[in-house]
């Protein structure tokens, strides 16, 4: 469905001639993705981590290679992410930019800014938008191959321990895309997205009795994670 809008309702809307959309399915209960033509990757093998034990029918769409298909004036300095995945039944809609960089602040602001450009493209295009607006969960996630380690922060305890607890990423603030509809979600390293997230309060109360146990220097340093590694105060 949607590589279809993209390639008649996006480009007829913006004046465009069609243009190719490189698309994949899956159903696997594990896959990774890179933004490239095979798309589908194995485990370690690829950047943004799905686990689907649910084994939902899943499309993943190249958006960028579809942006860079179109005419040069129009897709110049224009900012794109790199992959749609959506399921069926309308349940899971999400924008992935995906890194293997150095986790620094202006990667995680540049793929933001991307994120946030392709929400805006698409979402002016009606049938598009009232597509999108079908699905239970939309969110843009940046997805980075290389995990946070910031070198200033001592407290590498304490942040393995967040690392650990939050292994399905942080939800992160960002009131731009949140007007839009979507949440933004950041994960590194080893964290994946995982359909059909179930709570799990025991593991919430081992967590607690952990950060109990953290000394004041480093729930101090604890706290600097939070603030400069995912924007929570």
């Amino acid at each position: 469905m949607m590589e279809n809008l993209l390639k008649n309702d996006f480009t007829s809307h913006y004046g465009l001639p069609s243009a190719t959309v490189l698309i994949a399915h899956t159903r696997n209960a594990y896959f990774e993705l890179k933004d490239d033509e095979v798309l589908i990757y194995p485990l370690n093998q690829g950047i943004a981590k799905y686990d689907n034990p649910r084994q939902l029918p899943i499309t993943i769409i190249n958006y960028d290679k579809f942006v860079t298909a179109l005419p040069d004036n129009f897709q110049k300095n224009k900012e794109r992410c790199d992959l749609i995945v959506y399921s069926e039944q309308n349940k899971y809609f999400l924008l992935n930019e995906l890194k293997d960089r150095k986790p620094v602040s202006k990667v995680r602001i540049k793929a933001i800014s991307q994120l946030l450009a392709s929400l805006k493209l698409i979402l002016a295009v009606k049938t598009i938008k009232n597509y999108i607006d079908n699905f239970n969960v939309k969110q843009c996630c940046y997805c980075n191959k290389q995990s946070k380690a910031p070198p200033s922060i001592e407290a590498t305890t304490a942040f393995s321990r967040v690392n650990t607890y939050s292994k399905n990423g942080f939800r992160m603030s960002n009131p731009d895309i949140e007007s839009l509809g979507f949440e933004l979600w950041e994960f590194s390293g080893t964290q994946t997205y995982l359909f059909y997230k179930k709570e799990e309060p025991a593991d919430i109360k081992v967590f607690a009795k952990q950060l109990a146990n953290l000394t004041l220097k480093e729930a101090n340093e604890f706290a600097e994670i939070l603030k400069s590694e995912y924007s929570i105060k």
